[in-house]
């Protein structure tokens, strides 16, 4: 398959969903590389946790950055933990505004399919998460955005063996 060809999915949805778990499981099954969220290096790097329109911008950039390097190295698919929707919720939510930047690429990058990740997998506290009460507005936030810019998209529920299974038949049939 030639790298054009590669089917990018992204993983969205709020705080402790189980998008990272999902993308690690997707990417071992079909062994391909997976992108990591940026943001949990740049601020565990950085100790910062109050954060500006300025450092969204910046992880954006990283993290555009990092699914283009590691688009060479996929193989079939590449499975992208959050996107720029995440920032651009984050800075709506933080800040009432998107920079020009996130808005503008976010209309550019294109991904063959997006996993919406649902909310009953019980919330995990963890250094970097802050949203445990708004966990129900972000996943309609998520869908809002995706829908907004047209992409195609499935709603991924129930226990860790579930959603693989559920992604898994998703992911095969974005084979054809």
């Amino acid at each position: 398959m030639a790298k054009n060809d590669i089917k990018k999915i992204a993983i969205i949805g709020a705080e402790s969903t189980g998008k990272t778990w999902l993308c690690e499981a997707l990417a071992r099954h079909y062994q391909t590389v997976w992108v990591p969220e940026y943001a949990r290096e740049y601020f565990n790097d950085s100790g910062l946790y109050n954060f500006t329109l300025d450092d969204l911008v910046i992880i954006a950039a990283q993290q555009i950055a990092l699914e283009e390097a590691l688009m060479k190295k996929a193989v079939n698919f590449l499975f992208c933990d959050t996107t720029l929707i995440t920032l651009k919720i984050w800075a709506e939510v933080e800040f009432n505004e998107v920079p020009l930047f996130i808005g503008e690429q976010l209309l550019k990058i294109k991904y063959d399919h997006y996993f919406i990740t649902n909310n009953e997998i019980a919330w995990q506290a963890d250094a970097l998460r802050e949203n445990k009460h708004s966990r129900n507005l972000l996943f309609e936030m998520n869908a809002e955005a995706v829908k907004r810019i047209g992409g195609s998209y499935s709603v991924i529920k129930g226990t860790e063996g579930d959603r693989l299974k559920s992604a898994l038949t998703i992911v095969e049939s974005l084979r054809r």
